[in-house]
């Protein structure tokens, strides 16, 4: 079944649900392959398979996502990571108003996945194989990654796995299983590694805009909440690859925990410099002198 000139995470849901639907009732198969576009976000389309929402039915009730799978391009993975380009840069087929890019996009594929095939490893070294994985299993710790060659793997660890759980999906992430304190020990042979970066003291405005503008070398991801002083709310750092940006959060509220301020960022990178970083974030803070002066003086 074939489904044309829309997105499956939103404007062709509705015919996602009736085809499904309508092939279960067929009674005539086992498995269902759903294979999306190389630009869909994955997540929205297996919220599809939870049995309701807002009263509304979904496809819960008549079908079970087994597992999520994301390929990886073993040749090219790191090589568009790293780049700026955005989907309308690449002429994707994305709509006009879709600004990801590349690297988001890329970065959301691996991290809501709970299995990586990691293709064409016969065109890679292997020192680059081994690296390639190390970086996502610390962008993605519980996904299971599988080496392929043409996607050529066995079907039994793709079918009736039962490996697929919606809340565990939403905690697989690299950078929140990080903020959880789940370190992954085992990507640091692969020069891989993490900095969780706690901190009450606010950010001074100019002097984070300087640290941000001589860039995060060696930084592959990092997501967080940020505290800069004059701001009354929270704001949200998210990068991937070489494109960061921040965006308005909750407003600040002192009298709930989850809402105080405070720094709160995960970074993953390649041979990351744990305590150089650090130095460079708390230079990056108002001083206690400043906190007494007050915001005319920041």
């Amino acid at each position: 079944v074939e489904m044309q000139n829309g997105c499956i995470c939103c404007t062709l849901r509705e015919d996602l649900i009736e085809n499904v639907t309508k092939l279960a009732e067929e009674k005539r198969f086992d498995y269902l392959l759903i294979e999306s576009t190389g630009i869909s976000e994955p997540m929205p389309v297996a919220t599809t398979f939870v049995h309701e929402h807002d009263g509304r039915k979904l496809l819960g009730s008549v079908a079970r996502l087994d597992t999520l799978v994301t390929v990886v391009d073993a040749v090219n993975f790191l090589k568009d990571y790293q780049k700026t380009d955005t989907l309308q840069d690449r002429e994707l087929g994305a709509e006009k108003t879709d600004r990801r890019t590349i690297a988001q996009l890329l970065a959301d594929q691996v991290e809501c996945a709970n299995l990586i095939l990691l293709n064409k490893v016969d065109l890679v070294s292997e020192s680059d194989a081994k690296h390639l994985e190390g970086v996502l299993k610390k962008l993605n710790p519980k996904a299971k990654v599988i080496r392929s060659t043409y996607s050529k793997i066995d079907l039994k660890q793709l079918l009736n796995t039962k490996s697929f759980d919606i809340a565990e999906a939403e905690q697989m992430p690299g950078w929140y299983q990080e903020l959880q304190g789940n370190h992954v020990p085992e990507s640091e042979e692969y020069g891989i590694s993490s900095l969780v970066y706690r901190e009450k003291r606010p950010f001074h405005p100019s002097r984070l805009d300087k640290l941000l503008n001589t860039g995060l070398d060696g930084i592959l991801r990092s997501k967080g909440i940020l505290y800069v002083a004059g701001v009354d709310r929270a704001l949200v750092w998210h990068q991937a690859g070489a494109v960061l940006s921040i965006d308005q959060g909750a407003p600040w509220q002192h009298d709930i925990e989850e809402l105080q301020p405070r720094q709160e960022v995960v970074f993953i990178g390649q041979d990351l410099e744990k305590n150089s970083l650090r130095q460079r974030l708390e230079k990056a803070l108002l001083t206690e002198e400043e906190m007494q002066l007050g915001p005319a003086e920041w």
